[in-house]
């Protein structure tokens, strides 16, 4: 065919796709695909919009958990073949979605559109099912070279299926990954590990590894410690790791020191009714800057098994949400003071995600949403004088079968934030 043939053909403009054409390609994507065609150009969009294409929402609330149960009766391998549900709490809509990045791995802690995830052998990255980025993040065995910077033994991750790492005197099991900052973000990615008997890990873009945090019993001397304080949650701020410990105490590591022993900051006040029985804590930052305490009480009836979640769940011993009270930590006058409102069109989201707040668009307002609680897939604690009141309980469609598939589990639910493809929201 000659060159002059060639130049003569019409310009083919795929964005002036005809409504029809597209609307069989939209019906064959899943919601996240549909967000990708729709933010593709303008006239993209406004065919989405035509045909009220149910596509996600940038900056709306999701919840994450395994996929859909479709008849009710029957349980599909959703981790091999990476499907799972996302569900818009806002508009009470559910969607099946599947994605290459997550079969064989279940996500252990994410913030905004950013999952981590792991597969059985404890190789952990960080994936946006979005996009389909991967980035990889250090391994738990921790080398010669980091053991001497911090002084202490090397981690070394265990066989599976237990995901647990061994650091002198004992084994360590895994609790889930605080991920503070997104590669999104200009400063790079920043996550902290939460295990079992008060191990905490910290790493970021620049670290080559994972950095231990002291525990607050260790001791100077070196010597074994078999009683360490253990921690419920962290969050990193303003160049410290604030964690809390299963009795409320709050403790600070300056991660811009060589040194990583904490300070404790001033007790907060704890009330407990003499119906609750178990408490258990979260960490957020307001939007004004300022440490947050959750503490949400409720009560069981004795052990419950939850060895078949690839994350572990401190809440689920709790069999009824009995209430949720919220300090604020005034770094000025290191004191906490109570609060009766997060904000009079405010929601927060707390879980396995990194906490966020949200306008209360479609949402109940000055609501605190906790994810996987007590068998429910969310607990709304509405905030009232006095402490938390209005405690409200939501499932999703969803295969609710603790069962392992292959050494994995049924995901945890997890509060997802999506943002718009190539103009992320940090």
């Amino acid at each position: 065919m000659s060159s002059s043939k060639l130049s003569s053909r019409p310009h083919v403009q795929w964005c002036d796709i005809p409504v029809d054409p597209a609307t069989d390609i939209i019906k064959s994507l899943d919601a996240i695909d549909v967000q990708n065609f729709s933010a593709t150009c303008k006239q993209w969009a406004k065919i989405c919009k035509y045909i009220n294409a149910t596509c996600l929402k940038s900056g709306r609330p999701m919840l994450l958990t395994s996929q859909q149960d479709q008849d009710g009766n029957r349980f599909e391998d959703d981790v091999k073949t990476g499907k799972f549900g996302i569900h818009d709490v806002s508009s009470k809509l559910s969607f099946i979605c599947m994605r290459i990045g997550m079969q064989r791995r279940c996500w252990i802690g994410g913030k905004d559109d950013w999952l981590v995830t792991t597969n059985r052998n404890f190789e952990v990255e960080l994936l946006n099912p979005i996009t389909g980025a991967s980035v990889p993040i250090p391994s738990f065995n921790i080398n010669q070279a980091d053991m001497r910077v911090n002084q202490c033994p090397g981690m070394k991750v265990n066989d599976c299926p237990t995901l647990s790492v061994t650091l002198d005197p004992f084994t360590r099991f895994f609790r889930r990954v605080v991920l503070s900052r997104t590669p999104a973000h200009h400063d790079g990615y920043e996550a902290i590990a939460i295990f079992s008997d008060g191990l905490l890990a910290y790493t970021s873009v620049v670290d080559s590894g994972w950095r231990v945090l002291k525990n607050p019993t260790d001791h100077v001397d070196g010597d074994m410690n078999y009683y360490p304080v253990d921690f419920h949650d962290a969050v990193a701020f303003n160049g410290r790791v604030l964690a809390v410990a299963e009795h409320g105490s709050i403790f600070a590591w300056d991660m811009n020191s060589n040194d990583l022993t904490p300070i404790q900051l001033p007790e907060p006040q704890l009330w407990i009714s003499e119906d609750s029985k178990r408490r258990m804590f979260y960490l957020a930052i307001s939007p004004t800057g300022r440490l947050m305490l959750l503490c949400m009480s409720g009560h069981g009836s004795g052990y419950v098994d939850d060895s078949m979640r690839m994350v572990w769940k401190p809440n689920a011993r709790f069999e009824h949400v009995d209430a949720m009270t919220i300090q604020e930590f005034v770094e000025e006058n290191e004191e906490w003071r109570i609060l009766s409102s997060i904000g009079r069109d405010q929601c927060l989201f707390v879980g396995l995600n990194y906490p966020f707040y949200v306008n209360s668009n479609g949402l109940k307002a000055n609501t605190v949403y906790v994810a996987d609680v007590a068998n429910n897939d969310m607990v709304m604690c509405s905030m009232k004088p006095g402490g938390g009141d209005g405690i409200t309980k939501q499932n999703f469609p969803v295969d609710e079968a603790h069962r392992l598939v292959d050494g994995y589990s049924v995901r945890t639910p997890m509060w997802f934030r999506p943002t718009d493809p190539g103009c992320p929201r940090i």
